[in-house]
């Protein structure tokens, strides 16, 4: 009796390999996509903070309208837009700033929305 593999288990085998290794495939990708995104997620927030802290702090030369900026060359990519707008209630403002990144898998954006009072 000859031993040895028939052609259809070798096929076999080799179609479940193929089928394993394009789900590895998926999730490699996958993972890839996710640490994309957190790491926007962390740098947007920091950012978002260091500007409401640059607007907080001169609270009474603040104006109601909108801006748009970037955050220099450190940070490539990422712009902002504000809008601060009056409320009825005295004395506070409504202060709304989105950050974006447009990388290559395309754009991303955080929004905060905080309401600014004077000291």
């Amino acid at each position: 009796m000859v031993r040895g593999f028939t052609l259809i288990e070798v096929l076999i085998a080799l179609i479940i390999l193929s089928i394993t290794f394009i789900g590895l495939l998926g999730a490699e990708s996958q993972g890839i996509d996710m640490a994309l995104r957190s790491r926007f997620l962390t740098t947007s927030t920091l950012l978002a903070q260091e500007r409401i802290s640059e607007v907080t702090s001169g609270f009474r030369s603040i104006s109601t309208g909108d801006s748009q900026g970037d955050f220099g060359a450190d940070y490539p990519g990422y712009t902002y837009e504000e809008t601060v707008e009056a409320t009825p209630l005295g004395g506070y403002l409504k202060y709304t700033l989105t950050v974006k990144w447009g990388g290559e898998e395309g754009p991303l954006e955080t929004k905060i929305i905080s309401f600014i009072t004077s000291r």
